[in-house]
């Protein structure tokens, strides 16, 4: 339960998580419709600016031609107009909004009669720009008395924050709440948006204050906003959709086919130890990198384990025969003397003990050359083995021939003492493996020569005896193969010492066209070397 709870999802599975992530990223856009949102209230900020800009010049304009030119109220912020004065925006959606409604307030003083005649003129103007721009524009007097047709006429807005800012000659603007009384229709001109922007421009005439331009206006809703907008974002969600049904079908083709098939061969590798994939056919050529790169990986790992189970079975099949062998002269020789060994003659028995006995030794040394056979193929060398090879066959030819006088050991190029990347006990038990199969052969002469090519060196063992048969030639490395096996040979002494060197990077070849052996091996790097 707890396995399969912790089961990895499929890659299909991952991949379509990945898709809709990438999916939700446009529609996650909508959350950030605020930074949308904003423009709105900017761009309706700029309208407002734009047209207060355009209604202060013309109310100006009135007020001069009904006021003279020396119209308005002094006032110590007013600025030359041939300055030019640059207004931006300054409202977003993160800007206070105002939870109180306009104040109308009574003046203390009446409207000033050239601003009533005035915002009287130009009320048709107003009356068709509001049609138009959908704002609210109102005209006041420079104390702030509201001077234009309609609700509040003659009652004084200087205590609204905008207004008095205004009064002051800086132009100000902020937004207000509004309350909404129902929803519109997407396609209506209504505004359901709770807040309003109101703004407030001075009128200059010079260094004097003529009056102030009022405006207002209710910025688009965000989702009328983006109803108008619906058909570029229709195109916009299809293309995502066809995008993401793009790469699923790219990813499908180029992922989950080839890892699916390379699934079914495991599967298949597993089930049957002979069965191997075939090579990549066009179908799975169509996949990424590491698709294919695994699957070459599953090949050769498939073909490996083919040759070791191979090699396992020859290898277990030639130990039983080996095993069964001494075991069944043992066995028969243990019966013979058991029912005939007090009618034997005394010759007659030593010669079934001996024959126990030179058994027993067999298996022995069988035993003994299968447990080395097991930790030579655990060697880890460790990189830094070095052996002077001239050194240890010299000390290993005086040890040997004190052992085996029958034998001479000549040593050739001893002035090449190559030192090699190898462990000094694997060299000598490979160098005493053919020394004993030079001497079970008969031969009288071993001859040990050195040669270095560039960044390996090589041993050459050659001997006096017959040699080996092009047939011998061909398997002396199988295991369990012996021409000695009448003398106890156990057919293991080659393969181990080729298995010996296998790990240092070293070989063991039949060179000919007699009994000719060469070990071949990386030299050892010095320091100054292994530095640079």
């Amino acid at each position: 339960m707890f396995a399969r709870a912790l089961r990895p999802p499929s890659l299909r599975a991952f991949l379509l998580i990945v898709n809709l992530i990438i999916l939700a990223f446009p529609i996650s856009g909508l959350y950030l419709f605020r930074i949308y949102e904003n423009e709105l209230v900017r761009q309706t900020e700029t309208e407002l600016i734009a047209q207060g800009a355009l209604m202060a010049a013309i109310f100006h304009r009135e007020l001069v031609a009904i006021g003279g030119p020396d119209y308005g109220q002094l006032h110590w912020a007013a600025k030359n107009e041939s300055n030019l004065r640059v207004i931006p925006p300054r409202l977003d959606r993160s800007s206070p909004i105002l939870d109180e409604s306009l104040i109308y307030s009574a003046a203390a003083r009446g409207p000033e009669p050239v601003a009533m005649t005035a915002a009287a003129n130009l009320a048709p103007v107003i009356r068709e720009a509001t049609l138009t721009t959908l704002s609210t524009i109102q005209l006041l007097d420079f104390r702030g008395v509201l001077v234009s047709q309609g609700r509040g006429r003659g009652l004084s807005l200087a205590r609204n924050q905008e207004v008095a800012l205004a009064l002051e000659g800086q132009y100000h603007s902020l937004m207000r709440t509004r309350v909404v009384t129902g929803s519109t229709s997407l396609a209506s001109a209504s505004r359901d948006t709770p807040y309003r922007i109101f703004s407030a421009m001075p009128v200059f005439n010079g260094q004097r204050l003529a009056g102030v331009v009022f405006l207002s206006r209710t910025p688009r809703e965000l989702t009328k906003a983006l109803y108008q907008e619906r058909f570029n974002l229709l195109i916009a969600g299809i293309l995502v959709l066809v995008l993401m049904i793009f790469v699923s079908l790219i990813s499908s083709l180029l992922i989950i086919r080839p890892v699916k098939r390379l699934a079914g061969e495991a599967a298949l590798i597993a089930e049957k130890p002979d069965y191997l994939p075939r090579e990549q056919n066009r179908y799975l050529s169509l996949t990424v990198r590491e698709v294919a790169d695994l699957r070459a990986s599953v090949l050769a790992m498939a073909e490996r384990l083919k040759r070791r189970s191979d090699y396992l079975k020859a290898f277990a099949s030639g130990v039983s025969h080996e095993f069964k062998t001494p075991l069944a002269a043992i066995k028969g020789a243990i019966e013979l003397l058991g029912e005939h060994g007090r009618d034997m003659s005394t010759d007659d028995f030593a010669r079934f003990s001996g024959n126990i006995t030179l058994d027993l030794e067999r298996l022995e040394r069988l035993v003994g050359r299968l447990l080395a056979l097991a930790r030579a193929e655990a060697i880890s060398p460790t990189r830094t083995e070095k052996t002077l090879a001239a050194s240890l066959v010299s000390s290993l030819a005086e040890r040997y021939q004190a052992t085996h006088r029958q034998i001479a050991i000549k040593c050739l190029d001893n002035t090449i003492n190559l030192e090699m990347a190898i462990d000094s006990d694997v060299l000598e038990t490979v160098l005493l493996n053919l020394f004993d199969n030079s001497r079970e052969s008969g031969a009288t002469e071993i001859t040990v020569s050195y040669a270095r090519q560039g960044e390996v060196g090589s041993i050459t063992v050659s001997d006096n005896g017959p040699g080996l048969t092009p047939e011998a030639a061909e398997k002396i490395f199988t295991p369990f193969y012996t021409t000695h096996q009448n003398r106890g040979g156990t057919g293991l002494g080659l393969s181990l010492a080729r298995t010996l060197l296998t790990p240092y990077m070293g070989r063991l070849d039949y060179v000919g066209p007699k009994a000719v052996f060469r070990i071949t091996a990386p030299l050892a790097r010095s320091k100054d070397s292994s530095s640079t």
